[in-house]
């Protein structure tokens, strides 16, 4: 018997149509700060194939749990999700990004978008949909991307003065 994967769940993801001002609107209503915006243009498979994608992104700097807001430059990985694209997804943390993804699978949540790793499996990312929460997804992140997230956000919050609680330990 397969060892079940662990799942932590750190943020809620929100697309936004201006990052920048979403960080202003957000960041002063709810006393939030954000960690200099990233873009990201990896690929990614979807029900259409393998197509890029760009995306403008940040983290609020509080947390755990913290708050991911998105802007889609280029969303069209996206378009062909079931749902709605606004409360997008809660994002858990794994130790086993493959094996997370096909537990989730066999519980009827299929995956609907991943990442593309070198080796052909899933890679980095993924996204699982359940008819049972429309239009919001699962995505599970690896351990490759919860240093980078971990580390950006932690740089960010000491410049800022505001101490920071990994949620990936």
């Amino acid at each position: 018997m397969t060892a079940t994967p662990l799942l932590r769940l750190y943020h809620t993801g929100i697309i936004v149509d201006s990052l920048d001002n979403a960080m202003k609107t957000w960041g002063t209503a709810l006393g939030l700060d954000w960690a200099p915006p990233k873009t990201s243009t990896a690929p990614m498979e979807c029900p259409d194939g393998v197509v890029g994608r760009e995306v403008r992104f940040t983290y609020s700097l509080q947390g755990p749990h913290f708050i991911e807001i998105l802007e889609q430059v280029d969303p069209s990985p996206y378009l062909n999700l079931t749902g709605g694209r606004r409360v997008h997804h809660l994002g858990y943390y794994t130790d086993d990004l493959v094996q997370a993804s096909a537990d989730l699978e066999e519980r009827g949540f299929r995956r609907e978008l991943a990442g593309v790793g070198e080796n052909g499996q899933i890679g980095r990312a993924a996204f699982h949909y359940s008819p049972e929460s429309p239009g919001m997804w699962i995505e599970l992140v690896s351990h490759e991307i919860a240093d980078e997230i971990g580390g950006w956000i932690a740089e960010a919050a000491a410049a800022r003065g505001i101490p920071f609680v990994s949620p990936f330990v």
